[in-house]
């Protein structure tokens, strides 16, 4: 009887073992999933700044997510050594257990307290991109500080540029009027749209040309294949517009990241 009670105990926690592993794992599948996500708002902020500003540091930040992402979240496997002994080359740890302890850059800023928890999230350079990450509903920064927008992953809200500019007022909303950073290019008050139907199969967009010399002009193309999104798609906005800028063959470091143009696996609600 002895025996049996020792073998039932043995084999309990085996499986509390085991879903311990499983809940540890899942919440290293959410941090990158947030890395992911802030390589994107990086990266954005790096291409299209605001003219106050720095571009080195916003550079310096690109390359400490990739040296974060490399380490931690490219690796096909995270073994129980790499879990609490994954090093950057200047010899500053990651984190003392990547499945519940603090990750850190290797600037040694802190990432976020504890993976998978509603908890402050921070850039490289020590903003703050979200105060209460696992809550939707909640404002977003861009690293230089300026408000992306008050409501993440929500339907119908705005979403500003690092600049200030307005990118969407219909964040979520297949359909609805997107814009360039500038102002029109007749002169007309206002920004330049990317579409007044941005998502929709067969509507306008407004593709951005230039001549030998450099000079803009523009024209009206069509909303086919992978320019087409649904509400859903259009919730992650950063994805967006780095397709966007892809169009016009611009290089961008958030494809270190991201498995696919537009993901947002293990963002919170």
């Amino acid at each position: 009887m002895e025996g049996l009670r020792n073998l039932v105990f043995v084999a309990l926690l085996a499986v509390a073992q085991s879903a311990s592993a499983s809940t540890g794992s899942a919440n290293v599948s959410s941090a990158c999933a947030t890395l992911e996500f802030m390589a994107k708002m990086v990266t954005l902020n790096a291409m299209l700044p605001h003219y106050l500003d720095d571009i080195y540091e916003l550079e310096g930040m690109e390359y400490q997510l990739m040296e974060m992402n490399s380490l931690v979240c490219q690796p096909a496997v995270l073994t129980g050594y790499t879990r609490g002994n994954s090093t950057y080359a200047n010899g500053y740890s990651v984190s003392a257990d990547l499945y519940y302890d603090p990750w850190y850059f290797p600037n040694g800023q802190l990432f976020f307290q504890a993976p998978a928890e509603n908890t402050t999230i921070y850039y490289p350079n020590g903003r703050i991109m979200a105060y209460h990450w696992m809550h939707g509903n909640q404002p977003i920064f861009w690293p230089n500080g300026e408000l992306a927008t008050e409501y993440f992953r929500t339907y119908d809200v705005t979403w500003y540029y690092p600049d200030g500019n307005i990118i969407t007022y219909d964040a979520g909303y297949s359909g609805g009027a997107w814009f360039y950073p500038f102002s029109r290019l007749d002169g007309r008050v206002g920004q330049e749209a990317i579409s007044r139907y941005w998502g929709l199969e067969n509507e306008d967009f407004t593709f951005l040309n230039f001549t030998s010399e450099g000079y803009l002009f523009t024209t009206k193309e069509r909303i086919r294949r992978r320019l087409i999104f649904d509400d859903y798609d259009l919730l992650d906005v950063p994805g967006v517009l780095l397709l966007v800028t892809r169009l016009y063959q611009f290089n961008d470091t958030a494809k270190q990241f991201t498995p696919a143009d537009i993901n947002i696996t293990g963002a919170p609600y």
